[in-house]
């Protein structure tokens, strides 16, 4: 069903937040990135100089995404799969994919580099956001209900498995879920696949040895101190340090080698050093203001204008970027086992920043209105 919706303000809320967010980013990445980009590149300034042209380009990304007519997602819902699917089979292909770490999560050409699981992700939010509006009314059905909604998106899923990408599978799934929920769809449906979702996530953790290991480490990372536990030890040593107020921006010790992707995954241990619980807690409170705010806006669109599409892309896109901000921070702090994610908006990182900001644009768009 299509809604006439009267256009609105723009949500200066949202995007304070949001250019707050990256203004914060640019200064712990600089923070964290100085010495170690002196060592590996004898340029101090190489990953900030980097940082603020992907903010450059997501900021023009976020004002373009914003002017568009955000209902048009949903008519290139198919495209959008599509491409993510090719651009993931791409990482594969010799001279473009490019292994990192053991993992191939990147494309490269001539010097730049895309991980195309950021768009991914997001893609498939788009298509499970249009599939749930266009078929709002036979959601009590198990075909039109659930398999449709998780049947097109699992290519991209394996995928991201095959990389390996756990943590983006992850992320992904429980938009997924969570989307599915908001919908409505049945609770008996819902849980049943949710319970064959937990058991393919066991088995894909233990029947790894490599993933098997990481979950050992996180139970005891004192059982493998200089191996895979040593991260979580050193990031929990950062955040030791760092104590109420912190030691001070720019004097943290453990980005000096001590601790591995210090300006990248762990940053929030770094902030956590430097700037102490308090640093912490008003960036935890900053994401979770961000949840609540976008949760409530989507809610607004679907009350005030009856846009289910919007609400539920809306939905989607707030719930990724907080749910991925969430367990990276819980990986810092040694509550989850280590997940690869960067810290949405903050962390160093083109492909996620651009992206990120990209759909910022598209939340900002659902939240001021379109006539279509």
């Amino acid at each position: 069903m299509l809604h006439k919706r009267s256009p609105k303000k723009l949500d200066f809320v949202l995007l304070f937040l949001t250019i707050a967010l990256v203004l914060f980013g640019l200064i712990m990445v600089y923070s964290a990135s100085f010495i170690y980009a002196q060592e590996k590149t004898g340029d101090g300034f190489t990953f900030i100089r980097k940082q603020l042209i992907y903010a450059g380009m997501g900021f023009v990304g976020l004002a373009i995404s914003y002017r568009l007519n955000y209902r048009k997602w949903a008519d290139w819902a198919y495209p959008l799969l599509i491409l993510a699917s090719c651009l993931l089979i791409g990482t594969f292909l010799p001279g473009i994919g490019q292994k990192v770490g053991g993992a191939r999560r990147w494309l490269s050409w001539g010097g730049f580099r895309f991980q195309p699981g950021e768009f991914a992700k997001f893609a498939v939010i788009i298509f499970v956001a249009r599939q749930l509006d266009r078929k709002s009314d036979r959601l009590h059905n198990f075909t039109a209900g659930l398999l449709s909604h998780l049947l097109l998106p699992a290519p991209i899923l394996i995928l991201l498995l095959f990389q390996p990408d756990f943590g983006t599978t992850v992320i992904v799934t429980m938009v997924i879920f969570s989307l599915l929920f908001i919908a409505g769809i049945s609770l008996r449906y819902w849980l049943g696949a949710l319970s064959f979702a937990g058991i393919a996530g066991g088995f894909l953790i233990f029947g790894t040895a490599y993933r098997r290991a990481r979950w050992l480490a996180f139970l005891d990372p004192w059982s493998d101190p200089a191996g895979k536990g040593f991260q979580v030890l050193q990031s929990l040593v950062g955040l030791q340090q760092g104590g109420i107020w912190g030691v001070g921006l720019g004097n943290g010790k453990e980005k000096l080698f001590y601790l591995p992707e210090a300006h990248n995954d762990f940053i929030f241990s770094v902030i956590g050093e430097e700037l102490g619980f308090l640093g912490i807690a008003v960036i935890l409170g900053a994401y979770l203001y961000f949840l609540h705010h976008g949760l409530k806006m989507a809610w607004n669109v679907y009350q005030n204008d009856q846009d289910r599409f919007g609400m539920l892309l809306a939905s989607g896109i707030t719930l990724a970027i907080g749910y991925q901000s969430l367990v990276n921070t819980a990986v810092v702090m040694g509550l989850v086992p280590t997940k690869g994610l960067t810290l949405p908006l903050i962390s160093y990182g083109g492909s996620s920043l651009v992206v990120d900001l990209f759909v910022i644009g598209i939340l900002l768009s659902v939240a001021r209105g379109r006539a279509r």
